[in-house]
């Protein structure tokens, strides 16, 4: 069941590099999205251009034998705002693709099905495309999901966390604030009540969630000697329990209203884009794919090491991983500790270690589906991992 990858058989390598040369921002990577279903097109997958109504999504089906059972791969393509591919999702297109070919080459019976997910980073309108996906049953009938993610270390299990982002605006009353003070009711003290108040809500929180809040005062007043009549913060609240952050979210709006009350002013809140949920970790898949890496002589820690780790994002792949069994394997393309969203992970994702990583990551993605299509033990472990607990 090995696979190999020969320079000379793909060119998963100049679909990279075409990619992170391309760096079309979230909601509109319109030249990567065309490269990748052209690819899939011509090595005969049917092509859904528009997916479920977003532009630059895509879903690409091939069928073999008697189609059963269903595997999905998941490409990235798009870049962050003003600095390109520092993320590597070039890398994650490229793997998602050829692992899909590849798997179509090996397997005799199933379905290969690649999902063009857009805009990961939320930079644009399509935000969390892999949220939508998973709410309107884009994989339902699918019976597992392989992604890839570039980074400063092997791993298998990565965990995420929760976030949802915030906007809260308070309204008060504009005032001299030399003459008549006392008619001002300042927006600009609601928010900075607020500011302080979640500060001072840190310390009183469970440890064990990683609880991380973030936030910014984006709009405080027009002028030094006019009461603020409007104020804006946005905020971003994470953990690693998706039960915990229901109640610190509630904690934090009974915050808001208290300090609105407190400034007598009112205020308006809005939910910035998606739920990013908690990734579900799948032993039976993770123990599989560690395997594989150790027999190709890399050093993958184990899932209890990977797990042990606090985690430092979030990610709508965890969306995924909620409604179907899935793994994201971390692939490593730079030293250790090189900052990410950086011009070092920027010129990583273009390098021979990131080509080297990317035909390992391609082998064994392909080697895991095609035992996962023979090997029923395999299958009835990974779907038997993914129902606990529900």
């Amino acid at each position: 069941m090995s696979s190999h990858i020969s320079d000379a058989s793909t060119d998963y390598w100049g679909t990279a590099l075409r990619i992170h040369e391309l760096a079309e921002v979230g909601s509109r990577e319109l030249e990567s999205s065309s490269l990748l279903k052209g690819i899939l097109k011509d090595h005969g997958f049917e092509v859904e251009d528009h997916f479920m109504n977003i532009p630059t999504a895509f879903k690409a089906e091939k069928v073999l034998g008697n189609g059963a059972p269903s595997i999905a791969f998941l490409a990235e393509y798009d870049a962050l705002p003003g600095i390109g591919h520092a993320c590597g999702h070039n890398l994650i297109a490229s793997s998602a693709v050829y692992s899909a070919i590849r798997s179509t080459e090996k397997i005799k019976n199933g379905t290969i099905t690649v999902f063009g997910t857009p805009d990961e980073e939320g930079s644009g309108e399509w935000a969390g495309s892999k949220i939508i996906m998973a709410e309107k049953g884009a994989f339902i009938g699918i019976d597992l999901v392989l992604g890839s993610h570039p980074g400063d270390r092997w791993s298998v299990g990565e965990q995420s966390l929760a976030d949802l982002d915030y906007e809260i605006t308070f309204m008060g009353k504009a005032a001299h604030e030399a003459a008549n003070p006392d008619n001002g009711r300042s927006a600009l003290d609601a928010a900075i009540l607020t500011y302080t108040a979640v500060n001072m809500m840190r310390q009183h929180v469970r440890r064990d969630v990683n609880f991380v809040m973030h936030g910014i005062i984006k709009e405080g007043g027009t002028a030094s000697n006019v009461t603020p009549e409007k104020a804006v913060l946005t905020y971003g609240i994470r953990t690693s329990d998706i039960n915990y952050h229901k109640i610190v979210v509630d904690r934090f709006m009974k915050i808001v209203e208290g300090c609105a009350s407190a400034t007598e002013t009112t205020y308006k809140v809005k939910e910035i884009g998606l739920m990013y949920s908690t990734t579900k970790i799948n032993q039976t898949l993770s123990n599989n794919i560690r395997e594989r890496l150790l027999a190709k002589g890399i050093d993958c820690p184990t899932l209890d090491e990977t797990l042990s780790r606090i985690p430092d994002g979030s990610t709508d792949f965890a969306n995924v991983s909620q409604v179907v069994p899935a793994l994201e394997v971390q692939f490593k393309i730079a030293k250790e500790g090189t900052p990410w969203h950086s011009r070092e992970s920027l010129e990583a994702a273009k390098s021979n270690e990131a080509k080297e990583a990317l035909k390992t990551m391609i082998e064994v993605l392909s080697d895991t589906a095609e035992e996962f299509s023979i090997n029923p033990e395999f299958r009835n472990g990974v779907k038997k991992d993914f129902l606990k607990g529900k």
